[in-house]
């Protein structure tokens, strides 16, 4: 109970619920909207049609189809009342539910037959300039914007605190683990476990090399100097003792690399467990993300989409992909194979740009139409 304390101030709060809620509902209309692309031609679901799937892929579809559409139904019970609370892009999200809600309706079908329905009473822009206006007159108008705004305010501090956590909490444990237990432990253990110790032909080759131009300093060095150069036995003895100080050097790298290893570990599982144990807070931190992505403009949005693909999968984004494999490699003590760097060059990139292009069609496409234009424009039409 008290390690969730942090949480326990907005956790049992009516909004943190309406959030969950809403996000519930949302990832239902999706879903659905993803089998009607995907199966349907675009279409509405019918359970009488017959899908060129086998038949047991077919019921799974349905069954998954029949279970989104009652969440959606449920969550738009709960939170139309509510609906005063909500913001811009929570009302976007309440809107595709209540979209996918009323394309599905009862008296849906029976409409679809007809070539023509009955004429409205009253145009659908003055009823809604009439239950705007109810709803601004309405006597609990304003405890119902209060309450939205303590939601909001609730969600932003549940996010920032979150980041912080999975921010902070994983380089903690990776400094003090490696300060405090594993560096202690890889020193004791590594004369007597060779486990404990990387495999040390590219080390040793660089060694080498040092060992090298050492000689050839030397030598050098005598010549300026206007002396003999060192004798067998003399330079012998300079060269061993560099020999010896150049294998320390490759020791105390291989087990950094080590401690590196077992201590980015520590951080991950800690990284792990802390998203496991704030999965709640997860939700809410992600319909944070997406109020401020889908709240920025669109030329803001096409522009922030071109800044990251042009970074990670542009024309230069090969010699930044070679800088990180390098430090990557260098930092677990690896050798940084120029083959495997090149063959990662050619295939991570692309499939980095398949699946972002992918997202853009099934997803942006749906929620922000404009976005996807705007970004076409700014990119040359393409």
């Amino acid at each position: 109970m008290a390690r969730r304390n942090w949480i326990q101030l907005f956790s049992h709060d009516p909004s943190f619920d309406l959030s969950n809620e809403l996000e519930r509902g949302y990832e239902a209309a999706l879903l659905i909207q993803s089998l009607e692309l995907e199966y349907y031609g675009d279409r509405p679901v019918r359970p009488d049609l017959e899908l060129s799937v086998p038949r047991q892929v077919q019921l799974t579809i349905l069954r998954r189809f029949r279970t989104a559409l009652n969440i959606c139904r449920s969550s738009k019970a709960a939170i139309e009342p509510k609906r005063g609370q909500l913001d811009v892009q929570e009302l976007r999200q309440l809107q595709l539910i209540e979209t996918v809600v009323a394309r599905y309706s009862p008296g849906r079908s029976s409409q679809r037959g007809k070539i023509s329905k009955d004429p409205e009473p009253l145009p659908r822009s003055l009823l809604s300039l009439f239950d705007s206006m109810r709803r601004q007159l309405d006597p609990s108008s304003e405890e119902t914007l209060v309450a939205g705004f303590r939601r909001r305010r609730d969600s932003t501090l549940i996010s920032l605190r979150l980041i912080l956590l999975l921010i902070l909490v994983p380089l903690m444990v990776q400094q003090i683990s490696r300060t405090y237990l594993i560096s202690p432990v890889v020193d004791r253990l590594s004369p007597d476990l060779g486990i404990l110790s990387y495999p040390k032909e590219d080390l040793e080759a660089r060694s080498v090399e040092k060992l090298r131009i050492y000689k050839e300093e030397i030598e050098f060095e005598a010549l300026l100097n206007g002396v003999e150069t060192p004798s067998g036995d003399v330079m012998r003895a300079k060269l061993k003792e560099k020999a010896e100080e150049l294998n320390r050097e490759i020791t105390f790298e291989s087990l950094q690399a080590i401690k590196n290893v077992l201590s980015d570990l520590a951080a991950l599982l800690a990284f792990v467990v802390l998203c496991i144990s704030s999965r709640d807070e997860l939700r809410v931190l992600r319909g944070f993300i997406d109020e401020a992505v889908y709240g920025l403009s669109d030329s803001a949005k096409a522009f922030g989409i071109i800044l990251f693909t042009d970074i990670f999968v542009g024309y230069h984004s090969p010699e930044g992909w070679t800088v990180l494999l390098g430090g990557v490699a260098e930092h677990f003590g690896l050798p940084a194979r120029e083959n495997f760097i090149m063959l990662f060059i050619a295939t991570f990139p692309v499939i980095l740009a398949t699946i972002f292009k992918y997202w853009i069609f099934r997803y942006l496409n749906r929620v922000s139409p404009s976005s996807v234009a705007t970004l076409k424009g700014m990119n040359g039409g393409g």
